[in-house]
Parts: C-alpha cells; sequence; structure tokens
C-alpha cells in the first residue's frame, strides 16, 4: 500500500509541475496564433486597397478628353 500512494504522489506532484509549464506553452502558441491572423487580416485588407487603386486607375484610363465623345458614350451607354 505505501509503494502505492508513494507511485500517485509522485504523479499527482509532476502533474502540479507541468501544469504551469503547459499552460504557458499554450498562451505562446495561442498568442503566435492571433499575431498570424492579424498579419494576415492586414495583408487581405492591403491586396482589396491596391486592387482598388488599380481599377480606378484603369477607370481614369477611360476618362472623357471632351463633351462631344461624352454625349455620345452616354447614348450609347446610358448611365
Amino acid at each position: 500500500m505505501f509503494l502505492f500512494s508513494k507511485i500517485k504522489t509522485y504523479a499527482i506532484g509532476a502533474l502540479a509541475l507541468a501544469l504551469p509549464i503547459l499552460y504557458l506553452m499554450g498562451k505562446v502558441r495561442g498568442a503566435a496564433n492571433e499575431k498570424n491572423k492579424i498579419l494576415t487580416d492586414e495583408l487581405e485588407a492591403q491586396n482589396q486597397a491596391s486592387d482598388f487603386y488599380k481599377k480606378m486607375a484603369e477607370h481614369e484610363v477611360n476618362a472623357i478628353p471632351d463633351r462631344p465623345s461624352l454625349v455620345n458614350r452616354l447614348r450609347n451607354d446610358g448611365l
């Protein structure tokens, strides 16, 4: 009986010592995952902004230089 209780005590002690270490490892991994998620979101927002500016640049290329071409374009394509 004495040997079993000693083994049980050592097992409980080992788990008690490992618990804070596991907690810290999980916290570090969670922080890294959160940082990665934020960086991914920022990259996606930056890509969307660059796509928007590319579309705006393409739209400005099709700008109408004079009044008669504007009238013709509106008659053909409408608003």
